[in-house]
């Protein structure tokens, strides 16, 4: 069974101008600016967003969907952020890890390797 992992792809704009930003995160009380706590990944990848934006590589979507896809990314659906000009692309990716039951069987190898080393002593 594959694992997945997802990313949701928000656009920020103005007019013609558009942003586009992967999984940012905020981080805010009811005595405090907002503190961005995305993680590095997709920190990352929103500064490559950015240098895109600033280079003026429009149409900038596909550009951005290029890049994501050049990392295994899917696009699987978009969604309505509630924001005016706020749209939101899902994607995913499989996750690298083996699922549980690969571990499993991992795991019950060992044990049985390990009863057959012991029987022969």
């Amino acid at each position: 069974m594959t694992t997945w992992e997802y990313c949701i792809l928000t656009r920020l704009s103005a007019g013609l101008d558009t942003k586009w930003y992967a999984n940012r995160v905020f981080q805010h009380a009811e005595t405090t600016l907002p503190e961005e706590v995305t993680t590095p990944e997709f920190r990352d990848y929103n500064q490559r967003f950015d240098e895109l934006h600033a280079a003026k590589t429009f149409p900038i979507l596909p550009a951005v969907l290029n890049l994501l896809g050049g990392e295994g990314w899917e696009l699987i659906d978009d969604m309505d952020t509630g924001m005016t000009g706020g749209e939101g692309l899902v994607l995913k990716r499989p996750i690298s890890a083996p699922p549980r039951t690969a571990r499993r069987a991992a795991r019950g190898s060992t044990r049985r390797a390990a009863k057959k080393a012991g029987a022969r002593r």
